[in-house]
């Protein structure tokens, strides 16, 4: 018999092992996106605690609001290294 024909090398250690590795691969990107679509929904999220807020902040107090906002996004700016 020839052991290192098919279907008797489906169990060499090469196939297995390229086998593992490319599982591997597969299960490190499929981490990656569930990862990144959390990122996402945390800035929905954001994003509408912010438009709740502002919703209430007065009239009297909107100039104030969106100063503290433009500074709020400077800082940010800043940490990013945007000038």
């Amino acid at each position: 018999m020839f052991y290192n024909q098919y279907p008797y090398n489906l169990f060499s250690q090469e196939i297995i092992e390229s086998m593992l590795k490319s599982q591997q691969s597969i299960n490190i990107n499929q981490l990656h996106h569930i990862e990144q679509q959390e990122n996402i929904m945390h800035i929905r999220k954001a994003i509408s605690d912010y438009c709740d807020a502002a919703r209430k902040v007065s009239p009297d107090y909107q100039q104030i609001a969106l100063k503290a906002c433009i500074d709020e996004i400077m800082i940010q700016a800043a940490k990013d290294g945007v000038n």
